[in-house]
């Protein structure tokens, strides 16, 4: 079979510690201006091909972490540099424009061209902005907006309606509230901070919205062996989601995430998102997908929604990572009346965009879905192995496509694990208090797959 990305390096060659020397001198330079502290090691941008990561140390790394999620083709795609360097994306090299004042003709092609191509079924409507963090921020605001347009019944607000604006006094819509779900993440900007319930220090001195928060299901696995458990942790939380709905008129929007990606990499079933879906349209309330971090791929469809066989599709879907760019889709009526209500100076990022062409380009020719579920199943089915294997050490192997977890016993042990795989080449990172998540590239496959089981089994012996 011919690899999907054949010049990338044959295997993992380690011949430093991770990070090693130069790692660690630019270190030391970056953390005189810039906080150093989280970065793993130090890339060489250049030599990285496909899934691997080389480092500055000359260090060839198996990356299953993908920049938290967000590299869709690997390092250095061919594709990718042949477009570069033959002009295709001259004309957004020379300058970023504010997209919402001159655009580039070009990117009107990308607008209704690659991006509508990729639009989730039933949601033409497309805001493009930088980050993820922005794209839930400007959800949430057009999940109120709707609220107030729908209270005032259509009309324009009144001029008392914008002098109190002006004093942050605006009468119920000071009191509008968003409910999300225990354990969710949605960025760390002051407005998505409100709906984010992972990580305290994440949320630590700065203010935030008292919005309600509901226990988020959380499949055990396996699934059927926890099949009775599993319904009835779904039904609690649809419980809640009816019950605060119901007491609240100010609810404007249910926020969640298909698989709480930094909450633990925890799962529910299509069915729960089918009931959360009539749940909240039977009320009126946006319902908004965050697919920030399991868009574009990973899961195996696009969309990672696509799968749940939804009544009718969610009212909102947020992106950025693999998208390259932030942004959301949403239905014709969430459209704001008024210009200049939904906007910034960017916009988004026209190079990212036209990079994001190609991108799909590559995903649909390469038929890069259909390889994300067949290595998916390849790799679950080897962490449970793993699991079979070391019983008092790992727990819970799951995964949707090669979006995938697996638990370890405890935090300490988990930490250690990750570390350890570092050592032997395999760059992973942490989910929760104690899940080990898999982000690869869409050109994972399963000798890919293989090589990193070795190694997390080389780790497995020595922790369990």
């Amino acid at each position: 079979m011919t690899p999907l990305f054949p010049d990338e390096p044959r295997g993992i060659s380690v011949s430093t510690a991770i990070p090693g020397p130069r790692s660690e001198a630019l270190r030391l330079r970056h953390a005189a201006v810039q906080d150093a502290r989280t970065v793993h090691f130090y890339q060489h941008a250049r030599k990285s091909r496909g899934n691997y990561i080389v480092d500055v140390d000359g260090n060839t790394i198996l990356d299953l972490y993908g920049h938290i999620a967000c590299v869709p083709l690997g390092y250095n795609h061919p594709d990718l540099l042949d477009a570069w360097r033959g002009g295709r994306f001259d004309w957004a090299a020379g300058y970023r424009p504010a997209l919402g004042i001159a655009p580039p003709a070009e990117w009107v092609g990308i607008v209704e061209g690659a991006l509508s191509r990729v639009a989730p079924r039933g949601l033409p409507n497309l805001m493009t902005v930088t980050t993820g963090s922005e794209a839930v921020e400007n959800a949430i605001k057009t999940a109120f907006v709707r609220l107030a347009r729908r209270r005032r019944n259509g009309a324009a607000p009144s001029p008392e309606d914008l002098a109190l604006t002006m004093l942050n006094r605006q009468p119920h819509t000071n009191d509008m509230k968003v409910i999300s779900f225990e354990g969710a993440f949605h960025g760390r900007s002051l407005g998505s901070l409100s709906a984010t319930r992972s990580k305290a220090i994440h949320k630590l001195d700065f203010p935030a919205f008292e919005w309600p928060v509901v226990a988020f299901p959380a499949n055990r696995f396996p699934l059927d062996e926890n099949a009775a458990y599993n319904r009835e942790a779904e039904a609690r939380s649809l419980d809640q989601v009816t019950a605060l709905l119901d007491a609240d008129p100010q609810i404007a929007a249910v926020i969640i995430e298909p698989i709480q990606g930094e909450g633990g990499d925890r799962h529910a079933s299509a069915a729960f998102f089918q009931g959360l879906r009539r749940i909240t349209s039977e009320r009126e309330v946006t319902l908004i997908v965050d697919e920030v971090q399991t868009g574009a791929g990973g899961t195996g469809t696009f969309w990672a929604h696509e799968a749940w066989d939804l009544p009718e599709p969610p009212d909102i879907v947020t992106f950025s990572k693999k998208m390259q760019l932030g942004g959301y889709y949403f239905r014709p009526e969430l459209f704001p009346a008024e210009p200049w209500r939904i906007f910034n100076t960017f916009l988004g990022d026209p190079l990212r965009g036209a990079q994001l062409e190609v991108i799909i380009e590559v995903i649909e020719r390469d038929d890069l879905l259909g390889n994300v579920v067949r290595t998916g199943k390849t790799l679950v089915r080897e962490l449970t192995s793993l699991v079979g294997r070391y019983p008092g050490l790992l727990s819970s192997a799951r995964g949707v496509g090669t979006y995938a977890a697996i638990d370890v016993r405890d935090p300490a042990t988990r930490d250690r694990m990750v570390k350890a795989l570092q050592q032997l080449g395999v760059e992973s990172g942490g989910s929760g208090d104690r899940s080990i998540r898999f982000r690869p590239a869409l050109v994972f496959e399963d000798r890919h797959v293989h090589e990193a089981i070795d190694r997390f089994d080389a780790v497995a012996k020595v922790l369990a």
